[in-house]
Order: structure tokens, then sequence, then C-alpha cells
């Protein structure tokens, strides 16, 4: 769908994105692209979170490093939404967008203060994330997330669509994974290899949240690389124990090795999330197992993942013998379910353009 960009007076479709987590960069940037096709100006207000600014100049992304993530303490999440608010806010009186994107605690008390309106995406259930449920959604102008949060209800302004973020950067129409990555680090995609991950675990809507145990982690890298290399990506600092097995590429190279390996395990939502839109056979453990609603989706419709609580690990450990000793039947059973899923959801992409056009009157 092609837009008429240049009905606004300066001739420009401005749209100001505030990316907070790496997930953000990969959420809008195959939108940003096509922004900036369409003749139209991008910047992103970006985080230093993880990998978050290395990913926008990965993908040349235009950005301005707002903050530094905060450390977990509620307070010090308070006093940096403070700052980054005011900050943003500058940076929206001087860029005077059309729109604000995001999945922000900011865009929607800016995008009310200089009269633009705002579009938060949400894919987390809002009894996962209450505080950013509470506070932003009734501020912004449209709340985004896939249809499968039915039980969620923002009237008028509630826009839901078929599909997961996920979809905005790995539906087919926008990636096909390049063997060379993985070749470039010696891996064989026709033999097994295996990816674990582990997140932080310190955002707000995680305290009291639990992940992979560390017991577990030494059982699996035991068990897996008997089978196949092993390879893990982290938030944080590795345990000198797995450094021989830390992931040695640039974090936007992960997806290419992802999309070829045997197995995932971790306690990443999102690279759960990954894996089973990839049709790569998935495990995730921790505490929120059960109680989001796009995961339980993959797993019990689609059959595209399994979770488990951080005690059910002795089921997990189980779950990955049994795949393993039939890992290329497990994998061709993945790849046919992920098919029966893509018929079923939309390339976010277009969506996204589609709706933009429609609430801005382009």
């Amino acid at each position: 769908m092609a837009c008429q960009i240049g009905a606004k007076k300066d001739s420009w479709l401005k749209l100001l994105f505030d990316l907070g987590h790496p997930a953000h960069v990969h959420l809008f940037r195959n939108l940003i692209k096509k922004v900036a096709r369409e003749g139209g100006e991008v910047l992103a207000a970006s985080r230093d979170k993880d990998v978050t600014v290395d990913l926008c100049k990965a993908y040349d992304i235009p950005q301005i490093v707002l903050s530094r993530a905060y450390s977990g303490n509620i307070i010090a999440g308070f006093l940096e939404f403070s700052q980054r608010t005011a900050k943003l806010l500058r940076v929206a009186y001087k860029f005077k967008p059309d729109a604000l994107l995001g999945t922000s605690m900011s865009i929607g008390v800016v995008g009310r203060i200089i009269n633009r309106p705002s579009f938060v995406f949400g894919e987390d259930d809002a009894n996962i994330v209450p505080m950013f449920a509470y506070f932003v959604y009734p501020t912004c102008n449209y709340v985004v997330t896939p249809d499968c949060l039915r039980h969620e209800n923002y009237g008028a302004k509630h826009l839901m669509y078929p599909g997961y973020h996920e979809l905005a950067y790995l539906h087919p129409d926008h990636f096909t994974p390049d063997p060379a990555v993985p070749r470039s680090i010696g891996l064989d995609i026709d033999k097994p290899y295996f990816i674990i991950r582990f997140v932080s675990l310190k955002a707000h809507h995680d305290i009291r949240a639990g992940g992979l145990p560390f017991e577990a982690v030494q059982t699996l890298v035991d068990i897996l690389s008997k089978h196949g290399r092993v390879l893990i990506t982290t938030e944080g600092q590795l345990h000198d124990e797995f450094k021989k097995y830390q992931f040695p590429l640039p974090p936007e190279k992960l997806h290419d090795v992802l999309a070829f390996a045997s197995m995932y395990i971790g306690d990443s939502q999102t690279v759960t999330i990954e894996a089973s839109v990839l049709g790569v056979p998935s495990m995730r453990c921790n505490t929120f197992v059960g109680r989001i609603t796009c995961l339980e989706e993959l797993e019990n419709r689609y059959g595209l993942t399994k979770g488990f609580l951080p005690d059910e690990t002795d089921m997990l450990i189980a779950t990955a013998r049994e795949w393993l000793a039939d890992l290329e039947n497990v994998r061709r059973q993945m790849q046919s379910r992920r098919e029966k899923m893509l018929e079923e959801k939309i390339n976010l992409v277009d969506w996204q353009w589609r709706i933009l056009c429609e609430k801005l009157s382009l």
C-alpha cells in the first residue's frame, strides 16, 4: 500500500520512535526503512540498555541516546523515567514529529503535551506489566496489541492484529536466514547445534521473577554438547564456566544463527518467540510460564514451544533428551507447525504502515 506523503505542509512524514530495549529496535526497524523509502523522516530516541544502541547503529537508524537503563530499583526507574520524559519532550519540540511510536513509558505523555498522536505497542499481558498498563495506556492515543490478548479491552483506541511483534522482522517477507553467518563461526547447518539464552530479569515487571537455574544450565550444557556445539547468549556477564560457549558474533547476527539451530532453551520471552516463529524447537524456563498469552498461544495452539517453571527443570531436561533422540523429526514437525502459524498471521510491517496511513490521514 502506498501513501501519498506530501499532504503535510512541510512535505514530510516525521516519526519519532522511543526505543528502550533491543526488541523494540527489531519491532520497528523495517517500518523505519519503509518510511524512509516513502520519503519520510525518522528519529529514534534510544536507551543505553544491552545492545539497543549498537543495533540502531547496525541498522543505520538515526538515533539520539536519552538515558541509561536503571538497575532494577523502582526509585531509580522512576528517576530515569522522569529524566527520559523531559529529554524526549525537548527532542519532540525540536523534531516536530507527526506521531510518536514505541513500547514506551514516555511517549503518551509527550504526545499529549505536543498534541501529536502516540502509538504504544505492547505484547505482554497487562497483569505481567501492571505499572506499564496502568500509567501508560491511559495517556496514549492508541494501544496496539496482538489479537490473542482478547481478554483486554481499551475501547476504540485498542488496535489488534493477528500476529506477534517478532513477525515485524522474522516474517518470511522480511527475513531469509543467511547460512554464511553460522558457517563463519565454524557451524555446519546440516549438523546439530544448540543455543541457550539467559536474561537479566531486572525490569520493573521482573521483580521476584526467576529464570533458568544455574544447575540446570550445567546439566543441559553437558547433555547438549555430546550432540553438537552449544552457544550461550546473555544480557550480562557470562559465568567463567560457560565463557567458552559464548556467542561470538554481533547481536544483529543472532537470528541467522538461531534459524538453523536444532534447539533453543532459555529464560528469555522474546528469544523464545523468535525461535518459535522460525520453527526452531524451543523451551523456556521462568516464573512467567503459563501467564503470557502470546507464548501460551504459540505453545497450546501451534505446538511451537514448551514452557517449564524453575522447579520443573527435571521435566525440561527430560524433554530435551526426548527431542535429542529424534532431532530431525522434531525439527520437521516444528517447521510444519510454523507454516500453519504463518497462514493465520500477518506481515506486521504492512499492517503498521496501513494503520499509520489510516490514523494520520495520509
